[in-house]
């Protein structure tokens, strides 16, 4: 199709980026399964393993689950299975660790005091999205094997980036990155990567915000 040269030629000509191969392909399939492109995902992932090792695939693909939910990654967990193959399992809780493990690493990400004030703040009826959020989100898929929490940090960014309507979770995210050391710059290096697949409005919307956030800290 022309439409394909034109694309590739963009990608091949036009954007520049640092990105390390493995920070791009972690990024990048994240991004594809926000943007529901399963055949391109097909391709990247298969061009991926020649980069990357298929641990670290297969955890940059499961933790998107908890964000875009397991319906819509359902259709990629079954490509990942079928190019990567079975791996090792990678859980490091149980139950009856999982909240507190997860609770754990909430705090270690956004700080207890934001957390604490977040949760007390909660009316009695909708407390238990903060459970959901320790056990579940923090506590089964963060705590997993093969993933830093900045890897894991920088593929929810990609993955909120490249979702619609998610301004407070994204903003929350940035903030969680720069404070773990992904910095203004390596940001702004992922979504370069990501521009031919997500569009401009989403990928301008995500500069503002990087801008908007460091320029803030930068004023403390």
């Amino acid at each position: 199709m022309e439409i394909e040269k034109i694309v590739n030629n963009f990608i091949e000509n036009d954007i520049k980026t640092n990105i390390d191969e493995r920070s791009k392909y972690l990024t990048l399939l994240p991004a594809l399964i926000s943007t529901n492109s399963k055949e391109i995902f097909k391709d990247k992932l298969m061009e991926a393993v020649n980069h990357v090792d298929k641990e670290s695939l297969k955890e940059a693909v499961y933790q998107t689950v908890p964000y875009l939910g397991f319906g819509k990654v359902y259709p990629f967990l079954v490509i990942t299975e079928e190019v990567l193959g079975k791996t090792e399992d990678a859980s490091t809780t149980n139950n009856d660790n999982r909240y507190s493990k997860g609770l754990e690493t909430q705090y270690n990400l956004f700080g207890k005091e934001n957390i604490d004030k977040s949760r007390n703040n909660e009316s009695e009826d909708f407390k238990f999205i903060w459970d959901y959020l320790a056990s579940y989100c923090f506590g089964d898929f963060y705590t997993r094997k093969y993933l830093t929490y900045k890897e894991r940090e920088l593929i929810t960014f990609a993955t909120l980036a490249s979702f619609q309507d998610v301004v407070p979770q994204l903003s929350s995210h940035i903030n969680a990155n720069l404070a773990l050391g992904n910095n203004k710059e390596l940001l702004v290096e992922v979504v370069k990567n990501l521009v031919p697949y997500l569009g401009f409005p989403r990928s301008l919307n995500t500069i503002n915000l990087i801008k908007n956030i460091t320029e803030k800290g930068e004023d403390k």
